[in-house]
């Protein structure tokens, strides 16, 4: 199934961050994406979270001509980082030339886990160190360690730059991750009523700031009914944050999903 064609009378969308490789879509990955590019998408970006996965993931990407990064989340950092990173270093030296591979991420900090913190740290620091060398935006996965997050990219400037995967904070908090050359991925959490940082930001912000992300994962532990209603409100969710976004700015649906758009080919170099 090709993702690259759509109706003529939607707005194309970006899905720049979506675990379509993840075990619990199996038996409905291909109607997923089915939905997905009935509702306009025209291309989406996959991060890898483990070692183990980023084989599967690879074929997946290929399979649905997607694109996709590869690093070590987090929350699969371990004792054994090291050798994960030498893996993901080999990788990428043989495969650099592979035009779907377009970053290095999911990787970076998460404050909730602090059983591998001192794992955690590191790991991030070489992903960093990569990305510099083979000139690659990263995907950041930042919870609760926004400041150990800044300085590790205030020490390793990335010329590439980035994203801020899932970013829920407010204006200060974004212009200081804008500074030094983030984007910010704009999520779920946007369309939550609950949430009052993240809709001031969007207003106090420029349109160029940032990329939309579904961030589907992690339905396995969802009744059927459940999962089918992810699906298909996986498939309109980005147009729902565009519309968000919108009315937040005070813009048209058309000038948003545009900007947004260029905004994800900017960042991904596509």
């Amino acid at each position: 199934m090709r993702l690259k064609t759509m109706p003529n009378d939607l707005l194309k969308v970006f899905d720049s961050h979506i675990h379509l490789d993840f075990d619990a879509f199996e038996p409905l990955r291909e109607r997923l994406v089915g939905q997905m590019r009935k509702q306009g998408l025209v291309d989406a970006v996959i991060p890898g979270v483990s070692v183990e996965g980023w084989g599967k993931l690879i074929d997946i990407a290929k399979q649905y001509q997607c694109h996709y990064g590869l690093g070590i989340h987090p929350w699969y950092c371990n004792e054994d980082w090291q050798a994960d990173v030498v893996s993901l270093e080999q990788y990428l030296a043989v495969n650099r030339r592979d035009l779907s591979l377009v970053a290095i991420g999911e990787c970076g900090l998460d404050g909730f886990h602090r059983d591998n913190w001192q794992w955690q740290l590191p790991c991030f620091e070489a992903h960093l160190v990569l990305a510099q060398r083979y000139q690659l935006p990263v995907i950041i996965h930042s919870v609760k360690a926004h400041n150990e997050v800044l300085e590790l990219l205030k020490r390793y400037p990335l010329e590439n730059g980035g994203v801020i995967h899932g970013f829920y904070g407010g204006s200060e908090l974004a212009k200081r991750y804008l500074n030094v050359g983030m984007k910010l991925g704009i999520g779920h959490l946007l369309l939550d009523e609950k949430a009052k940082k993240l809709p001031e930001t969007i207003v106090n912000l420029p349109l160029t700031s940032f990329v939309i992300e579904t961030d589907l994962a992690l339905i396995s532990s969802k009744k059927e009914v459940g999962i089918a209603d992810e699906i298909n409100g996986s498939s309109l969710i980005l147009h729902l944050l565009i519309e968000k976004i919108a009315n937040l700015q005070k813009k048209s649906c058309v000038l948003v999903s545009e900007q947004v758009f260029q905004n994800t080919l900017q960042l991904f170099e596509l």
